[in-house]
């Protein structure tokens, strides 16, 4: 999708949109106090721990600790980017998404584009089946042994042989000409204008919504190139799209693994079969955007390649591609078939049981690695095992899987006979030190008196009128202080703002996953009462207050150059007497910190 939406927009979009209502069309909901429950969608489980707040337009769960709200559910469990997640959210409730574009003027054609792309895909299904010109075509098919109704489910169709099909149809004025050849249909060249595809069985490609933004066409007959896709288009890019990868996200849910195979083709075939759940690249190397989009789609990832040097090769590329972007519980394997075949002839020799077997006993990535690796060193030599390390070390490099990575340098120090902290040394100090940097899971402490007060605004937003005078708050030592001005700032500026908002608010900053952290953190109970939050809220203010009153006071006069303001004088003369107090045990009461909470 081309353009940005408005935070204004997405704050009122929030504030329109039911949580509850969204989720509960996917994932039946049951009431269960204040909260609704269910079996997490992202998971398995038997006892229900996701959690859906109505009060905090918030879901979360505590099996696996997904979050977020009602745009981030569209986004992890329906698959959609940020700004589908929105239209269709925003169409929902009646609402119509203002889009702002940067750049060429083009970009304000985005929707007239996809309405062009639909009556073009409509003309060539038109083609297909009502024109005896797309005979050879239908006779392609049959060859292929693709069934009139698995070529309607994915909208096939079919270019005439001729230059001037759309521009006859689409291309009556010089407006309609420059839409085509904004959306890659007609090409000019030369003072000539004529339709890029020709004679080409066509095979429409879909965004995650469903809407065509491009085309893959399969020659009939004889010329090159074979396969020909869309060009790069306001609507399409070829590094972000997988063929057939909304028909497939059903499936891929249910078998919880996502196949990806080389050819559209491929794709059709194995759905007759029965296999639903296979997606294409559009003739390219996997992207590391494939690879995001894959992984949110199933933590298994299925590879599959034809077992030549090339398949070996590309299958190479993918895993390179691929590791960057695993994480524990990630799984990725990859399939390599006998020579001459592809899935489509795969799975009609031996059928979708034996088809699915062999997807299922697929090479795992790291056995994939280590044979890789294993064939260009020779590990029986001392100099071998070096290298092997060395090269090991160039793979796993960007491995983000702390547990993954750590089993694989286990299972090389298996491999070679040396120590895992040779194995680090030979790595290298840059590799040994992203290695183990990537080893130690990062958090931020919640039991500072920063880190619970940002839980309970983010929380309990409503609290953050009772916080007025922490304006500098952002002073303090405290790693979570930074976070806590911009909470306060951005409540303050919006008294009536809700979770779900507030955490949206940050979705484009450094602090996003920090914000779901704190929104979804089970610190207190939820029954706790307004006035006990609120009484508990005041004291930590107080302290925090302090605190930055004392930070204050330290910054001046460790500055000897410092002009003092007569209201920093009398701050700072307090502050003296109240540490000259503390020090001598005779301060308490209200300005105790809360028990639980460490000073910081």
């Amino acid at each position: 999708m081309a353009g940005r939406v408005s935070n204004e927009f997405i704050q009122e979009l929030l504030s329109r949109v039911d949580i509850v209502s969204v989720i509960n069309s996917q994932v039946p909901l049951t009431q269960a106090g204040r909260e609704y429950k269910a079996c997490c969608p992202f998971h398995n489980e038997k006892t229900p721990s996701f959690y859906v707040s109505p009060a905090k337009q918030f879901y979360h769960c505590f099996g696996c600790g997904e979050s977020g709200t009602a745009i981030q559910f569209m986004m992890n469990y329906g698959n959609y980017r940020f700004l589908d997640a929105v239209e269709e959210l925003a169409a929902s409730v009646g609402m119509k998404v203002p889009r702002t574009y940067s750049g060429s003027p083009q970009h304000g054609d985005f929707n007239i584009l996809l309405e062009l792309m639909a009556k073009v895909s409509s003309a060539y299904q038109n083609q297909l089946y009502q024109s005896t010109s797309s005979a050879q075509a239908k006779k392609y098919l049959k060859a292929r042994d693709i069934t009139p109704e698995v070529a309607r489910q994915f909208e096939l169709g079919y270019a005439p042989d001729e230059w001037d099909f759309l521009l006859k149809k689409f291309g009556r004025n010089e407006k309609d000409k420059v839409l085509l050849e904004k959306a890659g249909l007609i090409i000019r060249k030369e003072n000539k204008t004529y339709d890029r595809f020709r004679g080409r069985l066509m095979f429409p490609i879909e965004d995650r919504r469903g809407r065509v933004i491009g085309f893959g066409g399969r020659v009939i007959g004889e010329g090159e190139p074979k396969y020909l896709n869309s060009p790069e288009t306001i609507l399409f890019k070829k590094g972000n799209e997988l063929f057939g990868f909304k028909k497939a996200l059903r499936a891929i849910k249910n078998e919880e693994r996502v196949l990806v195979v080389e050819g559209y083709t491929d794709v059709v075939g194995l759905a007759q079969f029965g296999v639903s759940n296979a997606i294409a690249t559009l003739g390219t190397a996997v992207t590391p955007f494939h690879v995001k989009e894959l992984f949110r789609a199933a933590d298994e990832v299925v590879f599959c390649f034809d077992g030549d040097f090339a398949g070996n090769k590309a299958a190479w590329r993918a895993m390179q591609t691929t590791l960057p972007a695993m994480q524990d519980g990630h799984m990725v394997s990859f399939v390599f078939l006998p020579e001459g075949q592809d899935p489509d002839s795969m799975v009609r020799e031996e059928g979708a049981q034996a088809f699915r077997e062999r997807m299922s006993q697929g090479e795992p990535i790291t056995e994939f690695i280590f044979r890789g690796l294993l064939r260009r060193s020779d590990i029986s030599r001392t100099d071998g095992k070096a290298k092997f390390a060395k090269e090991f070390g160039k793979v796993i490099a960007e491995l983000k899987g702390g547990h993954l990575r750590r089993m694989m340098i286990a299972e090389v120090a298996k491999l070679t006979g040396m120590s895992e902290s040779s194995i680090l040394s030979v790595l290298g100090p840059g590799e040994t030190k992203r290695v183990i940097e990537r080893s130690v899971p990062s958090g931020m402490n919640l039991h500072t008196l920063a880190g619970k007060s940002i839980v309970m605004l983010v929380q309990h937003p409503e609290l953050g009128q009772l916080a007025d005078e922490l304006e500098d708050v952002g002073l303090l030592p405290d790693p979570n202080s930074r976070l806590l001005a911009e909470v306060l700032r951005y409540i303050q500026r919006e008294p009536e703002i809700k979770t779900a908002q507030l955490v949206e608010n940050f979705r484009a900053t450094e602090y996003f996953d920090q914000i779901r952290m704190f929104a979804s953190e089970n610190y207190f109970s939820s029954n706790s009462s307004d006035g006990a939050l609120e009484a508990e809220f005041k004291g930590i203010v107080m302290r925090l207050r302090e605190r930055v009153t004392r930070q204050k006071t330290q910054n001046l006069l460790s500055n000897p150059d410092s002009q003092l303001e007569d209201a920093d004088l009398q701050d700072a003369l307090q502050q003296m007497k109240d540490d000259y107090f503390i020090k001598r045990g005779t301060r308490a009461g209200p300005g105790k910190a809360p028990s639980g909470i460490t000073e910081h």
